[in-house]
């Protein structure tokens, strides 16, 4: 809680992912995947709840084993490819009013591909949306390589073109200008707000600049593999960002 005000924090976990099987409960430096989300929500000083959303009983119960709740198990119909995370959270909410008669002022998304973020980052979005104006926060970082002046296209006989550069001119990193890719580990709201606009993503949303490493999220194997190398450079204590 912070100023009076509770946060539910719900982590979608389905069982049926396509790219890494199961991945959501492969073993990472020693625990679940899942779990590293569930760990950086128990120990934000100002989340209330900390939940798994999922349809997956194995899921489930190494949610609980790290301390998550997991009131229900996920309709079917929610956990298929196509379902839209709001419906997910929707689910999620309308259950807590309906079968446990709670209900919370904010909702913080934390998706488990994103086991890099952590507290201190929930905590210090969670200050910034609640000391402003707005009604939702979302993590984003700064593009490097993947900057709009060095992109190109290709046409049909494979010949490339700038896609804000035309003539693919060299220009120094220094010259550029700053952009942001919405990075994926963080999505905080109002609920009323959420429940009304169905999106975290509107006028009134910030940004909150999470570091390049913190953003890399876990699809595949190969971001499997680099992730866990990176948590292992990391647990030596050594600075990260050098």
């Amino acid at each position: 809680m912070i100023d009076g005000k509770t946060i539910l924090a719900i982590i979608p976990a389905r069982g049926g992912s396509k790219g890494l099987k199961k991945k959501n409960i492969k073993q990472l430096c020693g625990k679940p995947l899942v779990c590293w989300s569930i760990d950086a929500g128990l120990k934000s000083k100002y989340i209330d709840e900390v939940m798994v959303s999922t349809d997956d009983h194995q899921i489930a119960e190494a949610a609980k084993r790290c301390g998550a709740k997991v009131p229900f198990i996920r309709p079917e119909f929610l956990a298929i490819d196509s379902t839209p995370t709001f419906n997910v959270i929707q689910h999620t909410l309308d259950y807590y009013k309906s079968e446990l008669k709670k209900e919370f002022d904010y909702i913080i998304l934390l998706e488990p591909t994103s086991p890099l973020r952590e507290s201190v980052d929930i905590d210090n979005s969670i200050e910034k949306l609640i000391n402003s104006n707005a009604h939702s926060i979302v993590g984003i970082s700064k593009t490097e390589s993947q900057n709009p002046s060095f992109l190109v296209s290709k046409n049909s006989q494979s010949y490339i073109s700038g896609y804000e550069n035309p003539n693919i001119e060299v220009i120094r990193r220094q010259n550029i200008k700053t952009v942001y890719f919405l990075e994926g580990s963080i999505y905080i709201s109002k609920t009323d707000i959420l429940l009304n606009k169905k999106t975290f993503y509107h006028d009134k949303t910030l940004g909150y600049e999470l570091e390049k490493y913190k953003s890399f999220e876990i699809d595949d194997i190969y971001d499997f593999v680099m992730i866990e190398a990176l948590m292992k450079y990391k647990s030596k204590k050594y600075d990260i960002q050098k």
